[in-house]
């Protein structure tokens, strides 16, 4: 089974592939989820819902009886002749066991063969995340395209590489309903990004997390295109920005009551997420008005991160940002905020180490810059494999939350690095170029 991107940790009694007939029909008790989708891409139709209490399953043709010594977090799958059954304490077990049957059926070609025996798994790393863009198309820059079917496509990619969790950035492109000037007249209708969010969460059991820019990058389009949705639309409001609008003017009312109806937005259409990432990277300014320029950029970060951070609590949603303004930036020439600023922001707030680079695989000092301090922390990688293959590897040795695999402008390009890291974070071993070229090429086809 070394071919298989999803592996299991452990196998008992088996015996190699064998062809099993009669995997027409399924049942489980799990009662939250739908397995249709993610069934329907080994050629069963559904899942017959039961009303048995006790240990969860799910079972393919006649599959034995539940495994009852499934350990906190333990998918355990048991594939005979007779049929198929996966078994685990909460449905996330299961739905990781069904991903782990779909790479195997995979693996023979779609063709009904799986290996037989009993197979166990438990997650070696917590958040498992990978973050996509859409991008307005007409916006004069050079990029891949980021249409929904597109992204749809990488999404279940990234779903069946072993992803928990998917992070949207819409970048002018969600259609927000309390504020029409805060996206691009093309934007995607409401009904398409629900469909979508839908297909994270119902259909592929992801965690669907949005993303938006609510301290810097506010003009919510590319760089490059010189583009700014609110200003370009309704110059009026530039009190609500510092000169230049790349940061919002963080001390206003006005600013602030904009941002509130930007995260009800998102919440609502994300459906109560856990997790909201306000990314608040490349941070150039704070102030717009007089009395603003002349307070120190310091306290006005602090207090903007706290603003947001305690929004987002009352939403329900912990807040995640990039993490760069306060550590890795500090050496920058434009402002900088001192060495102890982080020791002034709340804890529960995730910091979301990044670099499009290699970190090389000796020890990255953000993580124990932010860690020693009691925050938790994502790293994030981009293209580079050698990147992403030592933050896993890092990861898994400081025990780390989790990665967010990033993919921005060039998310085809960056297909193969989202399967590699997803197989390494799902095993901790390295996967060979093989198993994730194959990957790339049969979910993609």
């Amino acid at each position: 089974m070394d071919d298989l991107l999803l592996k299991p940790d452990k196998s008992k009694n088996y015996r190699g592939f064998e062809k099993i007939n009669g995997l027409n029909f399924a049942k489980t008790n799990v009662k939250d989820r739908k397995y249709d989708y993610l069934l329907s891409l080994m050629g069963i139709k559904k899942a017959e819902t039961t009303f048995e209490n006790g240990i969860l399953y799910l079972s393919i043709g006649n599959g034995n009886p539940p495994k009852t010594d499934c350990k906190e977090h333990e998918t355990v799958i048991e594939i005979g002749n007779g049929g198929i059954t996966v078994s685990g304490r909460t449905s996330d077990e299961i739905s990781n066991g069904v991903k782990m049957l779909i790479d195997m059926y995979a693996s023979r070609g779609k063709t009904g063969y799986f290996p037989i025996g009993e197979f166990r798994y438990v997650p070696k790393i917590k958040l498992r995340a990978v973050h996509m863009c859409l991008f307005d198309p007409d916006d004069g820059t050079q990029k891949e395209d980021t249409n929904i079917s597109s992204v749809r496509r990488r999404i279940e990619t990234a779903a069946l590489s072993g992803y928990n969790s998917l992070i949207l950035e819409f970048w002018g492109m969600f259609p927000y309903e309390k504020r029409e000037y805060a996206h691009w007249r093309n934007c995607h209708s409401r009904e398409s990004v629900e469909k979508l969010i839908s297909f994270i969460i119902d259909d592929l059991h992801m965690t669907a997390i949005p993303c938006q820019n609510l301290t810097s990058h506010a003009g919510w389009s590319r760089i490059t295109s010189r583009r700014h949705v609110v200003l370009d639309q309704c110059p009026d409001l530039s009190d609500m920005y510092i000169p230049g609008g790349w940061c919002f003017a963080t001390t206003r009312e006005d600013t602030k009551a904009f941002l509130r109806d930007i995260m009800d937005d998102l919440v609502k259409t994300f459906r109560n997420p856990p997790l909201f990432h306000c990314s608040c990277d490349k941070c150039f300014g704070f102030g717009s008005s007089e009395e603003e320029r002349v307070l120190p950029a310091d306290d006005l970060f602090v207090n903007h991160l706290k603003f947001l951070r305690d929004e987002l609590e009352k939403r329900g949603a912990r807040m995640a940002m990039w993490a760069d303004m306060l550590y890795s930036s500090i050496d920058v020439k434009y402002w900088k905020c001192s060495e102890g600023t982080a020791d002034r922001l709340p804890k529960d707030i995730l910091m979301n180490i990044w670099t499009h680079n290699d970190i090389g695989n000796g020890e990255w000092k953000d993580i124990t810059y932010f860690e020693d301090k009691g925050f938790e922390t994502a790293y994030s990688p981009w293209i580079n494999k050698d990147g992403a293959k030592n933050m896993v590897e890092q990861c898994l040795k400081h025990n780390s939350l989790g990665i967010i695999q990033t993919t921005w402008h060039k998310p085809e390009t960056a297909l193969p690095t989202v399967v590699y890291t997803g197989g390494y974070m799902w095993s901790a071993k390295e996967p060979s170029a093989e198993t994730v070229k194959s990957h790339v090429r049969w979910k993609n086809v």
